[in-house]
């Protein structure tokens, strides 16, 4: 009897094709879902980061100024005084999203340091932030917003500060931005110098973490808590609100 030889009909060659094609496709669009789902969590995380960290410059505070004299104007004429008198002290953090007013999409940040100076015992504190800037930006291009705030709109303002007498700890945002005077902004007033309601600017913050088709059925969120020890300052938790289909 002659050797029959068998082989895969062309049929058989097609499907095989066919098949090992989805196969790949479906196992590509798995890969990128966790990388996306990774970078999406990398960038959450490195932002919380960078908020703990500025507020951690507030709870030790940490003096890395290069001159030894404090840049606030005094009452009394004075355009500076020796650092490190009684009246002229470093008490905290001022956070602000950067960009062009208009579109900033709040991948770009800066943090000031934030001096306290009076000019006489018994006078009213004045806040101003300092020339000194540090810059972050949020990794993976991925945007921040507050909840209430449509996208690519992040006008964020972050104070983080201690009260010169009292120590108080204390966490004020604004959807405004301020400039070198942050007086109002402790004193519960906006840039524009209009009073907030009651607890306005201290009440608890959602800040949206997002991308446009990154992951939308998976969001998390930095919540930003007043009064708050360190470690219950700026939490990560699941997106609520404005934030969850952001």
């Amino acid at each position: 009897m002659g050797n029959k030889q068998k082989g895969f009909t062309i049929i058989e060659v097609i499907l095989f094709v066919a098949i090992s094609g989805l196969l790949t496709s479906m196992l590509m669009v798995g890969v990128n879902i966790s990388i996306n789902r990774q970078q999406y969590r990398d960038s959450v995380q490195s932002y919380a980061g960078f908020l703990r960290n500025e507020y951690s410059k507030v709870v030790n505070v940490e003096n890395d100024r290069s001159k030894s004299v404090c840049p606030i104007d005094g009452a009394d004429g004075r355009s500076e005084t020796a650092r490190g008198q009684s009246d002229c002290v470093i008490v905290g953090r001022y956070i602000t999203t950067f960009g062009p007013l208009g579109s900033t999409d709040g991948n770009s940040y800066r943090a000031y340091p934030v001096y306290a100076y009076r000019s006489d015992k018994g006078s009213a504190w004045v806040y101003r932030r300092g020339a000194e800037s540090d810059k972050y930006t949020v990794n993976w291009q991925a945007k921040t917003r507050f909840s209430s705030q449509p996208k690519n709109s992040a006008y964020i303002s972050i104070l983080m500060y201690r009260h010169p007498e009292t120590g108080q700890l204390d966490i004020r945002t604004d959807t405004s931005r301020f400039g070198d005077n942050l007086t109002d902004f402790v004193n519960n007033k906006n840039s524009a110098g209009i009073v907030q309601s009651a607890g306005e600017q201290r009440q608890q913050r959602e800040i949206c973490i997002y991308d446009d088709g990154w992951l939308p059925n998976e969001r998390l969120s930095i919540f930003l808590r007043s009064y708050a020890a360190s470690a219950d300052a700026v939490i990560v938790g699941n997106a609520t609100g404005g934030c969850a289909d952001a």
